[in-house]
């Protein structure tokens, strides 16, 4: 009996993430729905799954990428290749295994069926895989290439190709030299304002010549007191009454 082949299709800048973890991981949008057991998805469909479609945003507008074309021009196309065996589950069984709720199944299939994809086509299992038991083919200029070599090793000059023709490595550099040279004209900010500021502050000369160390009003006051000038008690004492006429 032939044996029947799974594909599961995303882009090379997703696949970097897959290396880093060494596995597939379950979908993140079951996840989002809620759905209590998540599934992996895969289709047998050899050349293209288009309810793999990814929403994009090039800086200037949001878009749809719906053909393995586009990912290859934004993102990068890639797919992992395994054989379809117990562990899969098809999409109307999907519903009853992940215990999904009714209205969510529906839409997972409205909504592929609208990108052109067919359900019948989908399988799903529920755990992650491991990359070293997957095949791995990048699409380049319309067909499909196998990423690893006879001997098992990575071919990262295949990987890196189609790497950097993707839009998000090139808008990346270009960030990238952006922030290693800034522009000339912010050089100067060396020589802040602030720094004539500090050189000639205003407080050092009202230390020099204060206004209240020249004329104190209090010094007059001191100089010249009205009380001690006529005492009103001397005069009496020199000219008393009673010792002129004594009785």
């Amino acid at each position: 009996m032939e044996e029947i082949k799974l594909y599961h299709y995303t882009s090379i800048s997703h696949l970097i993430e897959i290396f880093r973890t060494g596995r597939l991981n379950i979908s993140q949008t079951d996840k989002m729905l809620k759905v209590k057991k998540p599934g992996l998805w895969f289709s047998t469909n050899s050349e293209w799954e288009y309810s793999a479609f990814k929403r994009f945003n090039d800086g200037k507008k949001e878009f749809d990428l719906n053909k393995p074309e586009e990912f290859e021009k934004y993102i990068g196309c890639a797919r992992l290749v395994t054989n379809l065996d117990s562990r899969f589950v098809t999409y109307a069984k999907y519903k009853y295994k992940s215990k999904a709720h009714p209205l969510v199944w529906e839409k997972m299939g409205e909504v592929g069926r609208s990108k052109g994809s067919n359900p019948d086509e989908w399988y799903a299992t529920f755990s992650p895989l491991n990359i070293d038991n997957l095949d791995i083919e990048v699409y380049d200029n319309g067909k499909w290439y196998n990423l690893k070599k006879e001997d098992g090793e990575l071919d990262t000059d295949l990987f890196n190709k189609n790497l950097e023709k993707t839009f998000i490595y090139k808008r990346g550099k270009e960030l990238e030299s952006k922030i290693e040279k800034p522009p000339s004209d912010k050089i100067d900010v060396k020589k802040p304002v602030v720094e004539e500021v500090k050189e000639e502050p205003v407080v050092e000369e009202v230390k020099e010549e204060p206004v209240v160390e020249e004329e104190p009003v209090v010094e007059e006051i001191e100089e010249e007191p009205v009380v001690e000038e006529e005492p009103v008690v001397e005069e009496v004492e020199e000219e008393p009454v009673v010792e002129e006429e004594p009785v």
